[in-house]
């Protein structure tokens, strides 16, 4: 294991921050492992070859001509559970389809037959044809193999010579998600007994990952994360990072964007980073060759650990809720002057340090932001926090079943040196003290639309806001304000993304072109894409000037 101490670092003058970087011309730092991805000298990471002996088949789905799940891609030819047995010799023309997941370059498919099979031999296929399918194109089928009259049990066009695509003898691989098995010959007085179709490909294999830990032998609070990755319109790359001591599992981490923060717990003494290489087309691949991430010897707090009171609220309304958080602060840290609230926009009431109330607008200031869901609290007058219990109190609304908290802080004089601010995580009182549970039911999926103005006028140097709630939405998707003149033509339409919170639809008193519209009355509609016109709000608004 090396440490980050021993890697590359650069500094910015005056800064504290430091960069740690990895990449394949300068050596790698730290352990490394790689599953199904390889390195190549003076290159990177990329996917590695499908290795020839990988059935890609395995554990997809498979169906047969009636639509029905069939056992034959579960590696398995086990009596009646991982066979298909036909139950009668009228075979002609039934087939199976397997669904490969993505395109593949197929080179080889094989059909066993069921245990029933082998031990009545008789129930062997007696012709049969193989074909494959593109993705864009899942109902034109190109011959992969075929062989009209077999006397095998075993089914390999490898060894029966049947691929219909060679050159100089040897067979040339065909593009196909899709692979289709269709028994064309029957005999009167014998059934079929099917046990596993197995397919083989070349080219990339369709997705891995490589495991970086590095090591530091200081508490180190992680800044940005960024990274050098050539890809394409059918490659893709991601990375997540933790620290080493964090126990989450790797699906509850987030993925952190090219040049994000990193948002793990912290301090931390180790980084563990999992980046993963994925393609759609068998001869394409991504490519890794550089990782960077900034570190701070120098912590904010040396401890900052919150929680948050009450857990359980009523759902569909605002509650009072109250965050408390303690610091530890040496002499050697920066101390605290920024706090920032995640998974929730709080309406603050009061904000108090060791139980002193602190004045909103002369001792500190905050923002809240429904979209992020996250709110934001700056010191003033220079104020920084060393050793405190700090207790936020404020509103927010809770319309989901489960609200996950978290905490950051900050130092506004790290962030003028540095050029960001280098936002150290905090971390939970005890377990399950940052998941807040809502009952009762949700109510409407939208509420009621409140205006900001009546009348509205675009020379006034505002937008008018159209603000409401939605809620019982678990799957984020598209909220949609659509504007219409008398004559039911639409004049604009903005949107936003998101799941249940509070939304703000803001119109500037313009068309799509631009244009200032006429004064007159206006038709509005608010809706949530994919929950039916029912559950659209509409209204009317009026433009004076």
């Amino acid at each position: 294991m090396v440490s980050m101490a021993s890697l590359l670092s650069t500094f910015s003058a005056g800064a504290q921050i430091e960069t740690a970087s990895w990449s394949w011309d300068e050596g790698v730092g730290g352990s490394l492992e790689l599953r199904a991805v390889r390195a190549l000298e003076g290159v990177g990471l990329t996917l590695a070859p499908m290795p020839e002996d990988k059935n890609v088949a395995l554990g997809e789905v498979a169906k047969n001509d009636f639509g029905q799940r069939v056992p034959l891609t579960d590696g398995d030819i086990a009596l009646v559970a991982s066979e298909w047995i036909s139950n009668t010799p009228n075979v002609f023309g039934r087939y199976f389809t397997v669904d490969l997941g993505r395109n593949r370059a197929i080179t080889r498919v094989l059909v066993r037959p069921g245990q029933t099979a082998l031990n009545q031999p008789e129930y062997y296929v007696r012709g049969y044809r193989i074909e494959s399918a593109l993705e864009r194109d899942p109902d034109i089928w190109r011959m992969l193999a075929e062989k009209r009259t077999n006397y095998n049990l075993l089914i390999d066009t490898a060894t029966d010579s049947t691929w219909t695509v060679l050159n100089d003898g040897r067979p040339v691989a065909r593009m196909g998600r899709f692979v289709r098995f269709t028994i064309t010959r029957q005999d009167r007085s014998n059934w079929v007994a099917l046990g596993d179709i197995e397919v083989y490909a070349e080219g990339y294999e369709a997705g891995g990952t490589a495991v970086l830990n590095w090591a530091s032998q200081d508490k180190i609070n992680v800044g940005q994360v960024r990274w050098v990755a050539d890809t394409d319109e059918s490659t893709g790359f991601s990375l997540t990072a933790k620290g080493s001591s964090d126990e989450r599992d790797w699906a509850e981490v987030h993925t952190v964007e090219n040049g994000g923060l990193f948002d793990g717990l912290e301090p931390v003494t180790g980084i563990d980073v999992v980046a993963e290489l994925r393609t759609s087309e068998p001869y394409a691949t991504p490519r890794w060759s550089r990782l960077e991430i900034d570190f701070d010897r120098r912590l904010v707090a040396s401890r900052a650990v919150g929680s948050i009171q009450p857990n359980l609220v009523p759902r569909g309304g605002s509650s009072r809720i109250s965050y408390s958080i303690d610091l530890e602060v040496s002499s050697d840290d920066y101390g605290v002057d920024l706090f920032v609230l995640d998974g929730l926009s709080v309406q603050l009431e009061s904000l108090s340090i060791d139980g002193r109330a602190l004045l909103m607008g002369t001792d500190y200031d905050f923002s809240a932001n429904d979209e992020r869901a996250q709110t934001e609290i700056r010191l003033m007058q220079g104020s920084i926090v060393s050793d405190s219990s700090i207790e936020v109190v404020g509103n927010a609304l809770f319309l989901n079943e489960t609200t996950d908290v978290g905490f950051r802080i900050g130092n506004s004089d790290q962030e003028r040196s540095a050029g960001y601010v280098n936002w150290q995580n905090g971390q939970q009182n005890e377990t399950g003290s940052w998941r807040i549970r809502a009952q009762g039911n949700p109510g409407d999926l939208l509420s009621s639309i409140d205006l900001s103005k009546r009348p509205y006028s675009p020379y006034e140097g505002e937008d008018l806001a159209f603000s409401f709630v939605v809620s019982n939405l678990n799957n984020p998707t598209d909220v949609v304000l659509s504007l219409y003149d008398l004559n039911g033509n639409r004049v604009r339409q903005v949107s936003q993304y998101g799941s249940a919170r509070r939304y703000t639809l803001r119109w500037d008193g313009r068309d799509e072109t631009h244009r200032v519209v006429d004064p007159g009355l206006y038709l509005y509609e608010v809706e949530v894409r994919g929950s039916g016109g029912e559950n659209g709000r509409r209204g009317t608004c009026v433009v004076a000037y």
